[in-house]
């Protein structure tokens, strides 16, 4: 285990101190914000968008940046000779744009407002609008890469977002309702706002550089959510070291990047955080200021989809027995690897401390359940060591503040959940490969004593493999059951509410909500 990342131990999957920390700390300030705040949104969002942005592979990343880099070096250029594609980004940008405003800011800043404010307020939201395309149009088309390569050059579909999102400005305030005197002042921001664009761009370069940083970070989400699913089986096959990684490699000294992959393309250091900072050392202030605005844009939202990922170990944790046995071993060196990795490996390790970890749960959590033992382990409290007084502090912390959701972390023997059964089966069968894989690896050595090209014998290796197959199984369900009984428990859903065709759903979640 190292304190620090490095690219190689990144790549390595190597454990880093930073790393463990920075999980730990992610639980706790998702947790705190939830219990300080009271809503649980933010919990939700991260448990279903997490195992999306799991699924990255080497064939999607591969394919993310060749469409980003044809992106970004103007291989889909949009000019007047290209129509259609014309026409497209100023219907995408008045709809975006007219929804922005219309559903989002209309009411909260137009209406109830009379005279000199409702006409300002609209002629604010008139310009925003005009932005909004823009963003839009970024978002789209690759042309106005040379809004960030040139200052402030305007492409030909920058100026048909400009165009589409003006229109959409105006058709969002007419259709708010607020009379005359919001319609003209709209009117007035949209026009003001073109004028200055075609007039004097520079003088838009800080809102129009910030417009135009979010659409192409808008649009290298959309090439690496598009990616993934491209190729969803190899994005599966390589979940479980994708979740491994995010929960102890990866650290925030390894500094992130507008798409994985894309520093490794010689021409595009600058779309890596370490990239730009260099490229602005070696710049002049212009460019430099361009930058600083660019780097919360590009490279915040990264940091922030780290921690997201790393707030949900408390759910997905289990996800680490997930990888061996996927494949059935070929071969002498295939099936000595499989013996080797279940008997003595750095995840294996983790495997058994976590399943040490939940045994010890279910022995501590049953007895505090358990009406004649409650009372003396309460009175003996202060004589137990601090590692047993500091794990009952925190199981008392989560029956108060986090009683919905009991049958993820406390355990009763008398009356598990479905899910819980097959945790304890997880763990049950970790143990067992513990003691199977010794047994299979001593025989082995000593085989390769008297032929050093010697293979596992057949019945362990087909043992192992069936254990690991049904550790994976386990696994699995166990995610998908826990997921829909976090996803009710979070979203404060009772037995009473899952009725009709939800039936189903009250019988296997109605008697642990």
């Amino acid at each position: 285990m190292r304190l620090l990342s490095t690219p190689d131990s990144v790549a390595e999957n190597e454990p880093t101190v930073l790393a463990i920390i920075e999980t730990l700390l992610a639980v706790a300030a998702y947790w705190g914000i939830a219990w300080w705040l009271d809503t649980h949104i933010h919990l939700l969002m991260s448990i279903c968008v997490a195992p999306l942005l799991l699924l990255r592979s080497r064939e999607s990343t591969d394919r993310g940046v060749r469409w980003f880099v044809d992106y970004w070096e103007d291989r889909t250029e949009i000019t007047l000779e290209t129509p259609l594609r014309l026409q497209a980004i100023v219907l995408a940008s008045g709809l975006v744009s007219a929804a922005c405003v219309y559903y989002g800011l209309a009411d909260p800043f137009l209406v109830g407002e009379v005279g000199q404010s409702l006409f300002l307020r609209a002629f604010g939201l008139g310009m925003l609008a005009t932005l909004i395309g823009i963003v839009t149009a970024v978002a789209a088309v690759a042309t106005t890469g040379r809004i960030l390569k040139a200052g402030v050059a305007m492409g030909t579909a920058t100026q048909a977002g400009t165009i589409g999102g003006a229109i959409g400005g105006i058709i969002a305030v007419i259709a708010a309702e607020v009379g005359w005197v919001g319609i003209v002042g709209a009117l007035v921001g949209v026009i003001a706002a073109l004028l200055v664009i075609m007039v004097t761009p520079e003088f838009l370069t800080l809102p129009l550089s910030i417009s135009s940083g979010t659409g192409f970070w808008l649009r290298s989400l959309g090439v690496r959510m598009l990616a993934t699913l491209r190729h969803p089986v190899t994005g599966i096959e390589a979940l479980p070291g994708n979740w491994r990684r995010i929960l102890w490699a990866v650290d925030c000294r390894h500094a992130p990047e507008l798409l994985p992959g894309l520093s490794a393309h010689d021409t595009n250091t600058a779309l890596s955080l370490p990239g730009l900072m260099e490229k602005m050392r070696t710049s002049d202030w212009p460019d430099r200021s361009l930058g600083i605005m660019l780097i919360p844009i590009w490279f915040l939202p990264g940091f922030l989809y780290r921690w997201s990922l790393k707030s949900t170990c408390w759910l997905y944790l289990p996800l680490i027995y997930l990888g061996n046995g996927l494949w059935r071993p070929r071969g002498a060196r295939e099936e000595g690897e499989l013996v080797t990795s279940l008997h003595k490996s750095r995840v294996e390790g983790l495997r058994r401390a976590l399943a040490v970890g939940v045994a010890a749960s279910l022995v501590v959590t049953t007895a505090l359940n358990h009406p004649a033992l409650q009372g003396s382990i309460r009175e003996s409290l202060g004589q137990f060591p601090l590692v047993l007084q500091s794990y009952l502090w925190v199981l008392g912390v989560l029956a108060e503040r986090a009683s919905g959701l009991s049958h993820l972390w406390a355990f009763d023997l008398f009356d598990l959940a479905p899910w819980q059964w097959l945790n304890l089966l997880g763990t049950a069968i970790t143990g067992i490969l513990f003691f199977y894989s010794d047994r299979a690896n001593r025989i082995w050595g000593l085989a390769r004593e008297r032929d050093p090209e010697a293979a596992p014998e057949a019945t362990h290796v087909t043992g192992l493999l069936a254990m690991a197959r049904l550790r994976n199984l386990c696994a699995v369900f166990y995610v998908f059951l826990v997921f829909g009984y976090g996803v009710l428990a979070l979203g404060g859903s009772g037995s009473e509410s899952l009725t009709g065709w939800l039936g189903f759903l009250g019988t296997l979640y109605g008697g642990y909500l």
